[in-house]
C-alpha cells in the first residue's frame, strides 16, 4: 500500500512541475553573459502609415523585400493612398503579402 501512495505522490508531484514550466514566459539569454533578454518581435507594435514609413520601416513588414519597399515609395510620390482599396488596386505588392501585412498598416 505504501508504494501505490509515493507511486502517486511523485506522479501528482511531476504533474504539477511540468505543468508549471509549461507556464513559464519565454525567455532567451545572452550566451556571453548569461543575462535575460526579452524575445525579438518581428512585427512591429503599431500600425505603420504607408505614406510616410521610411524604406527601412517598410523592409519590417513580413514579406516586403527593398523593390517592393520602393515601388511603394514610387507610388505614393505619385498620389497619396487614400486606403485600402486604393493600395491594393495599384497592385505593387504581391497578393500574399498583402494579406499579411494588412492589419499592420495604416494611411
Amino acid at each position: 500500500m505504501s508504494v501505490k501512495i509515493t507511486c502517486l505522490t511523485l506522479a501528482l508531484v511531476s504533474s504539477m512541475t511540468v505543468a508549471a514550466f509549461a507556464q513559464s514566459s519565454p525567455q532567451t539569454t545572452n550566451p556571453a553573459n548569461g543575462a535575460k533578454t526579452a524575445p525579438q518581435q518581428s512585427v512591429p507594435s503599431s500600425k505603420l502609415n504607408l505614406n510616410t514609413a521610411t524604406q527601412d520601416e517598410l523592409r519590417k513588414l513580413p514579406s516586403l523585400n527593398s523593390g517592393n519597399a520602393a515601388t511603394i515609395i514610387e507610388a505614393r510620390k505619385k498620389s497619396r493612398f487614400k486606403d485600402w482599396n486604393d493600395f491594393t488596386g495599384r497592385r505593387l505588392v504581391p497578393p500574399f503579402t498583402e494579406k499579411e501585412i494588412k492589419n499592420l498598416v495604416t494611411f
